[in-house]
């Protein structure tokens, strides 16, 4: 059974094609340079207290996921002791 030999010609013209669009390391460095200096990031200023309150809000999520996790854990290792004695047992 014979292949399609047009299909390496449209692969070879694809990849000529990508190679006249390439730009040189120059090019791109000038632009990423050119970029970073015009971007400047604004904080929003708060207050001890707004920050505070944030603080706190970060804390009590990661309390709340700590406690998720833990059981998920206590779970896994519930359901693991069951297969493992359900094997044992019934075996």
């Amino acid at each position: 059974m014979m292949g399609y030999s047009g299909q390496p010609m449209k692969v070879i013209k694809a990849n000529r094609s990508l190679l006249k669009k390439s730009r040189s390391f120059r090019e791109l460095r000038k632009d990423y340079i050119d970029y970073s200096q015009e971007t400047k990031l604004h904080f929003k200023e708060r207050t001890d207290v707004e920050r505070k309150v944030i603080r706190d809000k970060i804390r009590a999520q990661a309390k709340i996921d700590s406690i998720q996790e833990i059981g998920i854990y206590i779970l896994s290792f519930a359901i693991v002791l069951g297969v493992f004695y359900s094997i044992y047992y019934f075996k």
